[in-house]
């Protein structure tokens, strides 16, 4: 099926010299925006006329292709943070990506900020039993967490 995204799950080898390598499964299950910046006021906020920034994700792989789209959450404020968007995104390759914050406009989107991480490096040898882990990220006024679990790919 077309839209279903274990469909078109590839696994990667991640490996470590303390460990024995074994093919992994790693999945981004959550983003939590813990601080974004705005102005000196709620009011005076730098993304939305009226309101504050409409707030969603997208996952680049290490090819700069587009993995995952999150939905919108409208009108985030200071008081709002932290916001949970929604994620169950499978990284498919070894290597560096992108999660770039953007803010959903009429006409044109805005860049709120951009991180880059590696799962294959985060996970740093630890055993296929480890539970998911949070990672904070910063880029800037910018702070994210994502939440990355690890599972061994039975495919």
């Amino acid at each position: 099926m077309p839209g279903d995204r274990r469909a078109r799950t590839r696994s990667f080898l991640l490996s470590s010299s303390h460990t024995l390598a074994c093919l992994m499964r790693v999945t981004l299950t959550q983003v939590d925006v813990q601080v974004v910046p705005f102005g000196s006021g709620e009011q005076d906020d730098r993304w939305d006329l009226f309101s504050g920034p409409d707030l969603y994700y997208e996952v680049y792989d290490p090819d700069g292709a587009c993995l995952y789209t999150s939905a919108v959450v409208d009108d985030v404020g200071p008081r709002d943070l932290p916001v949970t968007l929604d994620a169950e995104v499978v990284l498919q390759e070894a290597g560096w990506h992108v999660l770039r914050l953007l803010d959903a406009d009429l006409i044109e989107d805005e860049v709120v900020g951009c991180v880059d991480f590696a799962p294959d490096r985060i996970r740093d040898g630890r055993p296929a039993s480890t539970p998911a882990r949070a990672v904070r990220l910063s880029d800037g006024d910018l702070t994210l967490q994502l939440q990355l679990e690890w599972t061994e790919d039975r495919s």
